[in-house]
């Protein structure tokens, strides 16, 4: 019967386990205060995506529009989709985030209100355990809200 040899004896080696170092991070490069109003005049009428599935959706988009109700009329659109998961839009602003832009606006009929609690009070109390609430619907019972997108439903 053949004998086995080891690990050693065939003058192979095996590799330490090892713990994953984490990178090492150079320090932010500070930027000189300058003026840039003009840079965000420049950028006002534009909106800012974000896919909610970069595994499925290789997108970075940003839009501008040449008035404000254009831009309005697409942001009342919300909520938007891409290769059938949800895209973010959002107003870009002068930040500087991970977590830009991260609002999914929603328009949500709610059922089962008596019609004697149709009122703005009560729809604003539900839409308010749910989102931000930006507007009310009371003729057809229904909130539009405001949800971090980047968080669980």
């Amino acid at each position: 019967m053949a004998s086995r040899f080891s690990t050693a004896e065939k003058g192979k080696w095996t590799a330490a386990p090892s713990v994953p170092s984490a990178p090492v991070r150079r320090a932010p490069i500070p930027i000189p205060a300058t003026n840039n109003s003009v840079l965000i005049e420049q950028n006002k009428l534009s909106l800012i995506g974000r896919v909610t599935n970069p595994a499925a959706q290789n997108t970075h988009a940003l839009f501008t529009f040449e008035s404000e109700k254009d831009l309005q009329s697409i942001l009342l659109k919300a909520p938007y989709h891409f290769k059938r998961w949800m895209i973010m839009l959002q107003r870009w602003e002068p930040v500087v985030s991970d977590s830009f832009p991260s609002i999914i606006s929603f328009w949500i009929r709610i059922h089962g209100i008596p019609l004697h609690y149709w009122t703005e009070e009560a729809l604003e109390a539900i839409g308010s355990e749910l989102g931000r609430v930006e507007s009310k619907d009371v003729h057809n019972g229904r909130v539009r809200i405001t949800i971090n997108g980047l968080l669980p439903l």
